[in-house]
């Protein structure tokens, strides 16, 4: 009986045992179970300090990969690496600080990705001190002093002339000092601090370094050209052949230069006349600064003589400039006359001619070189003298009445003076004539003859010159008012003539019957005193 319940028990704790893992299962089903552990490796390291860095000897260690990590003291960064090691159990570490404490820990890599500590002496070790040996100088570019080691040199460095260093390239672990004008042909000091320890260099900068941009020789800007480097002022054994070219890339000499004109004089760096292989390079171009002065005037009625003199500062031989010209050009309102000026030793002369009378006219001087303009435009306004005005082409004449003459005319083309005055003639046969002016060709005559020709001349006044007349005959009418007295007149003579006539008629009837009468009385008695009936009739 007591064996049944301690299997009933033992049943009972199964149960219970089954269940915790079937729980535990189902909570942690989706874990990854974790590896048995294997046997780790067991290794130790030692530390030497060597030349540029350290020397890592690892000792009952077994083939496989070990991690090395070492850390500069009081620095969070780690500098670490995995190194394999098969028959060989040591490893250097170079390119670490002078005169620095490290930390360091080696550890070995078992297949599970796990690492083993190895054990060690000591947990920091201090790197050797460096010397003037170590490093190297060299022209990693010019105008720079640079310096290559196999420590890691970009701590603290300074030099005596007080610029900072930097990286010859972005990818290249040299430093660099760019040197100043002072800095050639002199010595410069460097100086390499690291903990406690300082290292100083001292280099000698000779023109090998010099970098020709460094040489800045200002642009001439006068002719005859001259090119003056600026040299190191150290260097007084320095000199540079200059030889040029032009636009055309033809070889030209510095007494040879012209104005206005781009050169590229390349220069041959010297050092006591023996070529460095080294150049530099000038391009430049002198503008003369020509300023036309004197300008002086000549005018006509139809020409105008301009002539001048031209000045330069920077280029006094104007005279012998050979190929210096002049374009002239004037100027009006309606017409444009360019002409090349005749030049002399020192500025120009320019003849224009077949110009109009009394116009202004703006004229420039323009000089030129080798065919293209230069320098500034002068200008000056020119007006030439009168001239003879144009004749009156169209002349209108009008009789408003039979004795009166109006005369008008159009302006003429130009009157080529100051004023505008039209001056009219009217004259008949040798009498004097009636002369008008005015300044509108508007005139009128009265009170001239009846049926006369008379002679008209117009010309116009400038103030200077009298055109030639523009002339017309024009005749008046007739006198309409004595014409209708006289037509009245004869009319009345028409119609009186019939009445004379029978009047007259009418008398020599009477005349001649009291003639009769008379006659007969003269022979007969008179018997009685009276008259004809006719007659007596006639008379009262």
């Amino acid at each position: 009986m007591a064996g049944l319940c301690n299997v009933k028990t033992l049943i009972f704790l199964a149960w219970i045992i089954c269940q915790i893992n079937t729980t535990a299962w189902g909570n942690n089903r989706n874990t990854v179970k974790p590896k048995t552990p294997t046997t780790s490796t067991q290794c130790s390291y030692t530390v030497t300090p060597i030349k540029f860095g350290f020397w890592i000897n690892i000792t009952g260690s077994t083939n496989g990969n070990y991690s090395i990590n070492i850390t500069e003291e009081g620095q969070r960064e780690i500098r670490s690496s995995v190194v394999y090691f098969a028959h060989q159990t040591s490893h250097e570490l170079k390119q670490l600080k002078p005169c620095t404490e490290y930390e360091h820990n080696v550890a070995f890599i078992e297949s599970d990705g796990r690492e083993t500590p190895c054990q060690k002496t000591e947990k920091k070790t201090r790197t050797n001190a460096m010397n003037t040996g170590d490093i190297q100088v060299n022209n990693c570019r010019p105008g720079y002093v640079c310096y290559q080691s196999d420590w890691d040199i970009s701590f603290s460095l300074s030099s005596s002339n007080h610029v900072s260093s930097e990286r010859c390239t972005s990818d290249d672990k040299r430093l660099c000092i760019k040197l100043g004008n002072n800095d050639y042909c002199s010595d410069l000091t460097t100086t390499f601090t690291s903990g406690s320890c300082s290292l100083s260099l001292t280099t000698s900068i000779t023109v090998d370094y010099i970098n020709p941009s460094d040489i800045f020789p200002p642009p001439p800007t006068k002719l005859p050209a001259q090119i003056v480097p600026e040299f190191p002022i150290n260097c007084r054994s320095l000199s540079i052949d200059y030889t040029c070219s032009d636009e055309l890339n033809k070889p030209k000499k510095l007494t040879d230069l012209e104005p206005f004109t781009d050169y590229i004089c390349t220069g041959q760096i010297k050092n006591n006349n023996v070529n460095i292989n080294k150049t530099t390079t000038v391009r430049f171009r002198v503008d003369c600064d020509l300023t036309i002065i004197n300008t002086k005037n000549r005018q006509t009625n139809t020409s105008i003589e301009l002539s001048w003199d031209t000045t330069s500062q920077n280029c006094p031989d104007v005279p012998e400039l050979k190929n210096l010209s002049y374009t002239c050009s004037c100027t009006d309102s309606t017409q444009k006359v360019t002409i090349t000026a005749d030049k002399h030793p020192s500025g120009g002369t320019c003849h224009f001619t077949g110009l109009q009378p009394f116009t202004s006219y703006t004229c420039k001087v323009q000089p030129t070189y080798n065919n293209k303009d230069v320098s500034e435009t002068k200008e000056v306004t020119v007006k030439t003298e009168p001239g003879i005005p144009d004749i009156i082409k169209q002349l209108t004449v009008k009789l408003p009445e039979h004795n009166t003459i109006t005369v008008e005319c159009k302006p003429p083309l130009s009157f080529k003076g100051p004023q505008n005055l039209y001056i009219a003639h009217l004259q008949y046969d040798s009498e004097t004539p009636v002369v008008k002016n005015g300044t509108i060709c508007h005139f009128e005559f009265k009170h001239l003859h009846y049926l006369t020709t008379y002679k008209l001349k117009v010309t116009v006044f400038n103030g200077y010159f009298q055109t030639s007349p523009t002339t017309k005959e024009v005749s008046t009418l007739y006198n309409a008012k004595a014409v209708i007295v006289l037509i009245i007149f004869v009319i009345i003579i028409i119609i009186s003539l019939p009445v004379v006539f029978y009047i007259i008629k009418t008398y020599r009837r009477c005349k001649q019957s009291t003639d009769d009468v008379y006659e007969n009385i003269r022979t007969e008695p008179i018997y009685m005193n009276a008259r004809p009936p006719a007659c007596h009739q006639k008379r009262n």
